[in-house]
């Protein structure tokens, strides 16, 4: 991993840059499978959660741009912003995209959960007679096509109740009026909603309504949901690979682009069984990971 003096190294100043936005187990995920299929030469950088580590690296790579900047994670992301105007972009894992502004089409965003209707596509197998669904989201973070996803729940048997959120503040009263006419709360991955408070108060709200909780977020599924659906990392950095080829190889694109992993199964068998909840053994078998 690159040391921060050699940033201000002219000798490498266009060359790709991965940025890491800290060492956690997810982000490490992501960069694992990028260094594994991208076949170029590239700086990493470690920002390690440190905002005074972002500033620091965002003004000396201001000072000499990379050719190429692959960010994972959210603070790295907000680090292409502020400091990379211009330069081509790949983005991972970012739960505040939506809210970030790069002004800059040579940008492909790999999202940071699975796509939203192949989560949705999971429903009547893993929860069976659960039709009336929540989703609980902020508008402002998560970017979701309401139209398809509502005209695939009809297929499905299953009506959506979109519940959007402006800040942390509303989940209480929401949960409140939501809960009592909802069979299942589906959860998406969102700064707004998520932290380490609120996921706790989240899962009893719900486990003590009897409604089980559905996400894509690792932290949410691995802490409390009946089942997530969580992007795989080494995919997400298979596709990261994948799009700076593209434009390394001067690929041009006339708008942002945003493509979306595979997803990994996680099920709580615990809370299940606490919902009265039963999965089949079809997707028993395909869980990555069984919370017992």
């Amino acid at each position: 991993m690159v040391g921060l003096s050699i940033l201000s190294s002219p000798l490498w100043a266009a060359e790709p840059i991965l940025v890491l936005s800290s060492s956690d187990p997810e982000n490490q995920a992501v960069a694992a499978g990028f260094k594994h299929y991208f076949t170029g030469s590239i700086r990493e950088i470690n920002l390690e959660g440190s905002d005074a580590q972002q500033r620091i690296v965002g003004e000396q790579l201001k000072g000499a741009p990379p050719s190429l900047a692959v960010v994972v994670g959210d603070l790295a992301a907000q680090m292409a912003q502020w400091y990379l105007p211009g330069v081509p972009l790949v983005y991972c894992g970012v739960s505040r995209a939506a809210k970030f502004s790069f002004n800059n089409p040579q940008v492909i965003g790999i999202y940071h959960e699975p796509n939203p209707l192949e989560q949705l596509k999971l429903v009547p197998g893993l929860f069976a007679g659960k039709t009336r669904v929540a989703m609980f989201y902020s508008p402002e973070n998560v970017q979701i096509n309401q139209k398809e996803l509502t005209q695939k729940a009809g297929e499905l048997g299953i009506t959506l109740n979109f519940v959007t959120l402006g800040s942390i503040k509303e989940v209480p009263a929401k949960l409140r009026n939501t809960l009592p006419q909802t069979d299942l709360l589906w959860v998406f991955t969102d700064p707004v909603i998520l932290s380490s408070h609120s996921i706790q108060y989240l899962v009893l709200e719900a486990v003590s309504a009897g409604v089980p909780i559905y996400c894509g977020d690792s932290s949410l599924g691995r802490r409390g949901a009946t089942a997530a659906f969580i992007p795989d990392g080494e995919d997400a950095g298979k596709l990261a690979a994948k799009a700076a080829t593209d434009l390394i190889h001067g690929t041009r694109r006339s708008k942002q682009e945003i493509v979306y992993p595979k997803g990994k199964l996680i099920l709580n068998q615990k809370i299940a069984g606490l919902l009265k909840v039963s999965f089949p053994a079809s997707l028993l078998s395909q869980a990555q990971e069984l919370i017992q």
